[in-house]
């Protein structure tokens, strides 16, 4: 059975982080408009380590290594789709599996809730006028080459991004790119920009776009349509094996096809390999019956986790995300305000949380505004901010919002897709489906077998609402308002010819503030300097979300990330926890283990011995 005492410590250190780490304080939701030096919070940029780890010193007593290499491999899995699905041009969206961030060098890895960034690929960076400076580590080198990454190659990888709407073209200048050396990347931003939504689109970012492959496609207007089924990787690991029912990636030393890598040392194992798995259910499965070593990503409702052996470890990392149900905007009833927030009225959203699991959500946003439950309240003052609307459930509420509109509830198709696989997800839709039925709504479902990047595109024409997420997960720009209401009123994410759900307007006439103009609002916060300039502004932007309703909040979500400790080792604690994802980030740091020698290599995560 389950070990309570593991799992709440573990819990507890990383939700610890998360109320700390909550933004706020100076009102513009960052740490300071200068942004400079190397670290936009936390500790120095320099310092990768910290006491929390259990000390990484030995006395060099021993006459051998506690870790020494063991013939293992790191078992792990893809839920969404196949392996003979995989690819790995980032631009796409989907398809690409999680075994990314081992291939891939972060420029900077950030730690969510603590809102800290650890230097990687990227070892220092400051704000220098309206330039933002980045220093390029030397160490780091493309797998089938091993030449050097260099500021050059990550110069490439942002003119190829600018053709895919990046957000960080938002605030960078035409031609505002250039490598002023192998090591120093310069990158001119607009006047008036706030340095720190720079800092925030850029430092996240990782070396995938290696020039074997993406050079001369810096002119591409369709780079998401560039297939790379073979990643020539900036990470200590690369693809050795690619077959049907799995892939392996190996650490870079010693490789036939590949260039050696100075982190390659660091695993003491064979690698990682990759497999399958059609749904959570039968994840859920495979690790009770201790098949693998670890997911970067995977909902377990409290009560399954009762039945995981005791040498699991649960990492709750903030994830700033979560469900929605986006309707269809184009045309059609849910094209009309009423209808919209009827839909809302129509739901108990907070008992459709306690149906998945209270423990791991953080929240059904009462009153939703497009900003994450961490920032509302610095930005709004409140989580029920006085003029806007709480969408309890309500059916007379619900009623006469429709009968203004010309309907009755079973008047309107509500069919709903969402992905059958993603078990939360899937109980959350269905949930919602019969209190909408309840209500009298025409609900149905249409349970797909893939997850939201493979059916959302289809909304208005085969189904007039679907779940897909309301902000992006893994990126710390989230917390920022600015990038959660341009994903939301802008999103180009699904679709980069224009918004998925057909949210094209240009003005919205809300009576609490008049006209909103979208984007001359957007553009006015990304310049605004003046504290109550930009509280107006939000709060525009926020009614927008509110009243609007361009899109359903169901919940934001804890992300539950897992290793096994049957067969490697991990620190007690570490603020490295709070990384997407541990069993991708932890074996890459320059720390030991604590009861590693002098003999052991760096790294947070070791196999045991056999």
């Amino acid at each position: 059975m389950v070990s309570r005492r593991k799992f709440v410590s573990l819990a507890g250190t990383t939700g610890a982080a998360a109320v700390a780490g909550c933004i706020g304080g100076d009102g513009d939701g960052d740490d300071s408009d200068s942004d400079s030096g190397s670290s936009d919070g936390g500790d120095s940029g320099s310092d990768t380590g910290g006491d929390d780890t259990g000390g990484d010193d030995s006395d060099g007593s021993s006459s051998g290594p506690t870790y020494p290499d063991t013939n293992r491999w790191f078992v792990t899995f893809s839920g969404s789709f196949t392996p003979d699905q995989f690819q790995y041009n980032p631009l796409v969206g989907w398809f690409i599996p999680h075994d990314q961030f081992g291939l891939f060098a972060p420029w900077v890895k950030y730690l969510n809730g603590l809102d800290e960034w650890v230097p990687h690929l990227v070892t220092d960076w400051e704000h220098d006028g309206n330039e933002f400076v980045l220093t390029v580590s030397d160490q780091f080198t493309w797998g089938t080459s091993g030449e050097t990454v260099t500021a050059e190659d990550l110069k490439l990888q942002l003119e190829i991004q600018k053709n895919a709407n990046d957000a960080a073209w938002d605030f960078i200048v035409d031609g505002g790119v250039n490598a002023a050396s192998d090591t120093e990347l310069r990158i001119e931003y607009a006047e008036g920009t706030r340095p720190s939504f720079v800092t925030y689109s850029v430092l996240p970012k990782v070396a995938a776009y290696a020039p074997s492959i993406w050079s001369g496609e810096e002119d591409n207007e369709s780079p998401a349509e560039v297939e790379v089924n073979t990643p020539d990787p900036s990470g200590p690991i690369a693809l050795t094996e690619a077959t049907s029912n799995y892939n392996r990636t190996r650490p870079r030393d010693g490789l036939d096809d590949y260039e050696d890598h100075f982190l390659a040392d660091h695993y003491n194992w064979n690698g990682y390999k990759m497999e399958y798995r059609s749904s959570n259910n039968a994840a859920h499965q495979s690790m009770i019956a201790n098949e693998v070593d670890g997911i970067h990503s995977m909902f377990v409702k409290p009560g399954t986790l009762e039945n995981f052996p005791d040498t699991w470890s649960q990492f709750q990392i903030p994830g700033n995300f979560g469900m929605a149900i986006w309707p269809w905007h184009g045309d059609g009833p849910f094209s009309e305000r009423n209808v919209r927030q009827a839909f809302y009225y129509s739901l108990d959203r907070g008992s459709i949380i306690q149906n998945v699991g209270e423990t791991t959500k953080v929240s059904h946003h009462p009153a939703p505004t497009g900003l994450t439950w961490a920032s509302v309240d610095s930005y709004l003052g409140d989580k029920e901010p006085e003029g806007f609307n709480v969408y309890d459930l309500d059916l007379d509420q619900a009623e006469s919002l429709l009968s203004e509109a010309g309907y009755s509830f079973g008047d309107i198709d509500a069919t709903i897709a969402f992905p059958s696989g993603w078990s939360d997800w899937a109980v959350a839709a269905q949930s919602a489906i019969d209190q909408l039925n309840n209500a009298g709504w025409n609900a149905s479902s249409d349970a797909r077998s893939g997850g939201p990047g493979g059916y959302i595109n289809q909304l208005g024409e085969e189904f007039p609402l679907g779940v897909d997420q309301h902000t992006p997960g893994g990126q710390p720009r989230q917390n920022l308002p600015y990038f959660g209401f341009r994903y939301i009123l802008r999103n180009v994410l699904r679709d980069p010819e224009g918004h998925f759900a057909g949210y094209t307007k240009d003005e919205v006439e809300l009576p609490e503030v008049g006209t909103v103009n979208i984007d001359d609002t957007l553009d006015a916060l990304s310049t605004a300097t003046d504290e109550a300039e930009q509280e107006e502004l939000i709060r525009q932007l926020a009614l927008v979300v509110n009243k609007d309703v361009p899109v359903f909040y169901m919940m934001e979500k804890y992300e539950q990330s897992f290793i096994n400790t049957r067969k490697f080792s991990i620190p007690e604690s570490s603020k490295h926890f709070n990384a997407f994802w541990p069993l991708w980030w932890l074996p890459k740091l320059d720390e030991k283990l604590e009861d590693a020698t002098e003999e052991d290599t760096p790294g947070l995560l070791k196999a045991k011995p056999e």
